[in-house]
């Protein structure tokens, strides 16, 4: 009596995992969507003299939002203000992150993402702010998935434009 009763419950414990996606506990990884990612950090600065105010290497995080062929992108980048330098450009109206490859074809792909109106606010203080000052930079973007697809996990140039 007590195997039947046993092999009913495994039964009806079959029957709902079935029934709920046929998935037992997956701890969110198939819930994640798509994600991407860059083998290396920020590789150089441009913009304005004041491009040589952040140290290189300023790590960098990504989410990515969105279906279809144009998602959501928005990076986060923290620059640390380095010793020897200090504002010498009055300061861009925009700060951009760039991030670019070469492909296989030898064309490059390249995604262009901004720091919006209230992040450029806290750029503009933090030019003028001592060596050693940290910021988490956030850069949003629309973007073509086919592109981050090319530049997915791979080693770019990432170029923070001041």
């Amino acid at each position: 009596m007590k195997k039947t009763i046993f092999g009913f419950a495994i039964a009806v414990f079959a029957a709902l995992m079935v029934s709920c996606g046929g998935k037992a506990e997956n701890n969110g990884a198939a819930d994640e969507g798509y994600t991407f990612s860059v083998q290396n950090n920020i590789t150089g600065t441009t913009g304005t003299a004041n491009c040589h105010i952040p140290d290189l290497g300023a790590p960098m995080s990504f989410e990515v939002s969105g279906e279809g062929d144009i998602v959501d992108v928005t990076a986060t980048v923290k620059v640390t203000h380095r010793d020897k330098s200090e504002l010498a450009d009055e300061p861009r109206a925009t700060t951009e992150l760039w991030i670019s490859g070469r492909q296989d074809d030898n064309k490059d792909t390249q995604i262009t993402l901004t720091a919006d109106e209230e992040m450029q606010k806290q750029i503009i203080e933090w030019l003028s702010q001592p060596a050693g000052t940290e910021l988490d930079i956030v850069f949003k973007g629309k973007v073509p998935k086919a592109d981050l697809d090319k530049l997915n996990a791979k080693e770019c140039t990432n170029t923070l434009v001041l």
